[in-house]
């Protein structure tokens, strides 16, 4: 049976997620005890980070957030994923961020006087969502963390990203570009489709 990583033990854990999860997700990152803590570390850095650059002030939380909701799931999405778990963690970040967005939108100071209307969801937002799950798995990794960030740390991000994937920056901006450019037409196609009450959406060549 393998013993508790010193390293493991130092590390600073959301309040509800407990040791054995905690064991569980380590084991998802990397095989190797080590390894995996100090990908959970740079995991637990980056989500803050991303929270911090979008200006909110609950960041740590807000990490500890998505790492409860990403080790609840691993049974799920555990056995069957491919690829870097922090992007999936990258993931659960974004819809944190617009989930968190859409309730400041919508709050009060005090308790309505009556029922408040559902939260609306653009058609535009709705045709983005669909026309993402038609886009190549690393290509909407890509543009998605494309945008994460803002300003000095945009740069920054991309700097990063095109290191890990061994181009240049102003290649990088280019796939991005051309990534865009597929997802705004397929977006259009959706929006003129619901003017036409069709439902079948089109592939993205």
């Amino acid at each position: 049976m393998k013993t508790w990583s010193p390293l493991a033990s130092r590390i600073p854990l959301p309040l509800s997620l407990t040791k054995e999860k905690f064991e569980a997700l380590l084991m998802w990152l990397n095989s190797d005890r080590q390894v995996a803590c100090q990908k959970y570390e740079a995991i637990q850095e980056g989500l803050i980070g991303i929270f911090s650059a979008k200006g909110f002030s609950d960041a740590e939380g807000l990490a500890d957030e998505a790492i409860n909701r990403v080790t609840d799931r691993l049974s799920e999405i555990g056995p069957e994923y491919e690829g870097d778990p922090a992007n999936y963690f990258r993931g659960v970040a974004r819809n944190i961020i617009f989930e968190v967005g859409r309730r400041k939108e919508f709050a009060t100071d005090r308790l309505p006087e009556r029922p408040t209307k559902p939260v609306e969801i653009s058609d535009e937002y709705r045709c983005l969502m669909t026309c993402l799950k038609f886009v190549a798995p690393e290509d909407r990794e890509l543009i998605l963390d494309y945008h994460v960030y803002d300003g000095a740390d945009k740069v920054a991000n991309h700097i990063t990203m095109a290191t890990e994937l061994k181009i240049t920056v102003n290649a990088l901006r280019v796939k991005a570009y051309r990534i865009r450019v597929r997802l705004e037409k397929c977006v259009f196609d959706c929006l003129a489709r619901n003017t036409r009450n069709e439902t079948r959406p089109k592939d993205i060549d």
